[in-house]
């Protein structure tokens, strides 16, 4: 997600009624298995970091029922009402930085070198 507050990686989790818990590394929807999915969503980060030359925060977006064990090292934890206020800190990118950006993240090419 890229606009005037800045890049996010998005990683949205479909745990519709679920209950989503967090102990970083691992997540666990429901009853099943805890899986690390933040490193997943770290690794996407610094990859689209890495290939935008720009700075990329990660987020999880997860169900309305999100139980954390311990804040997450350098992973935004959200939940999907929470996740408009992503768009509200504002001046971290200027206007034409934001144009560039994403023209740079359209291109193909960019996404084929890392």
């Amino acid at each position: 997600m890229i606009g005037p507050g800045g890049l996010y990686a998005v990683h949205a989790l479909s745990a519709r009624r679920q209950r989503v818990r967090i102990a970083d590394p691992l997540v666990a929807l429901g009853r099943r298995e805890p899986l690390p999915l933040l490193r997943r969503v770290r690794a996407d980060a610094d990859r689209a970091s890495y290939a935008l030359t720009a700075e990329v925060r990660p987020v999880l977006v997860g169900a309305a029922h999100v139980v954390v064990a311990g804040p997450p090292r350098s992973v935004r934890v959200l939940t999907g009402e929470e996740l408009p206020g992503l768009a509200r800190p504002g001046g971290v990118l200027k206007p034409v930085d934001v144009e560039a950006l994403h023209a740079m993240a359209r291109d193909r090419t960019t996404w084929t070198r890392v």
